[in-house]
């Protein structure tokens, strides 16, 4: 579970799996508790648990060619490969 957080006029956003929550933020207190909480909460979580967690998540993203710039490079290397399979 990633947690993205920024800090924009006063509020807490955070984000998770596309979700995002505002929260209002007085001098920062709750931005501390709330960050003690998520590191309780992964220190209390077992090692192996993280890894299994992590190796999973990094199985489903998807390959950086389609991250990065979209379904056109992908396709063009399938037609450039069925191109050069068909010449041989």
């Amino acid at each position: 579970m990633h947690v993205y957080i920024r800090i924009l006029l006063g509020n807490l956003i955070t984000s998770t799996k596309g979700r995002e929550e505002r929260i209002q933020v007085a001098k920062g207190e709750e931005y501390v508790k709330y960050m003690t909480e998520q590191f309780v909460a992964y220190i209390e979580t077992p090692r192996e648990e993280r890894k299994q967690t992590r190796t999973s998540a990094k199985a489903r993203r998807e390959p950086w060619l389609t991250r990065w710039f979209g379904w056109g490079p992908v396709s063009i290397m399938l037609w450039w490969r069925g191109r050069a399979e068909r010449h041989r």
